[in-house]
């Protein structure tokens, strides 16, 4: 990489100079506070900065699922969190993906709307127990967020409907379903450069310090100084800044075509630490950080052995049972998690803004976050 310092005149001028915002991370987050800005300030220059050629975060690694709570998921929120705290980040995630597809359209998302399951297998009827308890509570309450009556419903029909194996019953939430990641970060690309934002892939930040007029980063690249900056890394921000935010690695695999595969929808299972879905003939399946805290609280990019098997064994005992099939894929993404699912959105300093700790759902929350962390400024 060129040293700032050796760069052209026109390439010093034209990209590095005079540069009223700065975002670091070109994820959901990054490109929406970006966008936000712009509107704000038609005429200021903004840049977003991103360390990888491509983003490095969960944005373009996540499952693309349009999920905002599954109900045994909510319920054991509802046992860890604030009651108030629980509702206010659903209300936010709901608000989100309304704004994401209002903002950037369901056809560039290839929104599909066929609705999300929490499975419950045999052996749990106590937890479905409590799910039935707590129904019209929880539908209540989405009603309350969301305007619709009747969210969530039982549903005991996997096998017959999708071929799913050893499960007892399962609970559908109608308003969920899937995007295409991809083509929901092209859109979000395209957004940027058509609103005259500058993007820079390969510049890994080290260090942030403020001054009294303007903030200085410490790059691989040298020296790079703006007006203001944002920071919209997520499960990466402990590298720049002291938040109660983590790193949680999420590994995926997809599988190869499976002909005549009858699963459609987007699958939660064990409170959501499994999740998988179809796409393109396909089943995608995630998760299993349950199996190892400790070591999947990690920035590494890799996947594991035993979680990968782990996965693989779900997919042949439950999913998928006698279906012939081979991994052509797989991946891990850096999550944010911390204390709480809520995200962190302020002011670190008078000059530095945060977006951070999306909690798993950064789809969903993460447009709303990039508005508000611009609010801010």
């Amino acid at each position: 990489m060129i040293n700032i310092n050796d760069l052209s005149y026109w390439e010093k001028t034209s990209y590095f100079e005079g540069i009223d915002f700065l975002v670091i991370g070109a994820g959901i987050v990054g490109y929406s506070t970006a966008i936000h800005l712009r509107k704000k300030y038609p005429n200021s220059k903004i840049l977003v900065i991103e360390r990888g050629y491509l983003p490095s975060g969960a944005s373009s690694k996540n499952a693309g699922f349009t999920c905002f709570g599954s109900a045994t998921e909510l319920l054991d929120d509802l046992t860890q969190y604030d009651e108030s705290t629980v509702w206010e980040t659903v209300q936010k995630r709901w608000e989100g993906l309304s704004y994401l597809r209002e903002l950037v359209g369901d056809s560039s998302l290839d929104l599909k709307l066929n609705g999300s399951w929490d499975i419950i297998k045999k052996g749990d009827e106590a937890i479905a127990g409590q799910v039935h308890d707590q129904m019209d509570y929880l539908n209540q309450k989405m009603l309350e967020i969301t305007g619709e009556k009747n969210a969530f419903s039982e549903d005991a029909l996997l096998n017959e409907k999708f071929g799913i194996s050893g499960t007892f019953t399962s609970f559908n939430n109608r308003l969920e379903g899937q995007i295409n990641t991809g083509k929901m970060n092209l859109a979000y690309l395209d957004l940027v450069h058509r609103s005259s934002i500058q993007v820079i892939n390969g510049i890994d930040v080290s260090s942030i310090q403020e001054a009294p007029n303007e903030v200085c980063l410490l790059t691989n690249i040298g020296e790079i100084k703006a007006a203001n900056v944002l920071v919209c890394t997520n499960g990466f921000a402990a590298r720049l800044i002291e938040e109660d935010v983590k790193p949680a690695r999420a590994q995926v695999i997809v599988t190869s075509v499976i002909p005549d595969l009858k699963l459609k929808g987007t699958f939660h299972f064990d409170r959501g630490y499994y999740y998988f879905r179809n796409i393109d003939g396909r089943i995608l399946l995630g998760g299993g950080r349950n199996l190892d805290f400790e070591g999947e609280t990690t920035t590494a990019m890799n996947t594991t052995v035993p979680i990968i098997n782990a996965l693989k064994q779900l997919l042949n005992d439950m999913i998928i049972p006698g279906k012939q099939y081979t991994i052509e894929h797989e991946w891990a993404g850096i999550m944010g998690v911390g204390n709480t699912k809520k995200p962190i959105v302020r002011k670190y300093s008078s000059r530095i803004g945060i977006g951070v700790r999306m909690g798993g759902m950064g789809v969903a929350i993460g447009t709303q976050v990039g508005k508000d962390l611009s609010s801010l400024f």
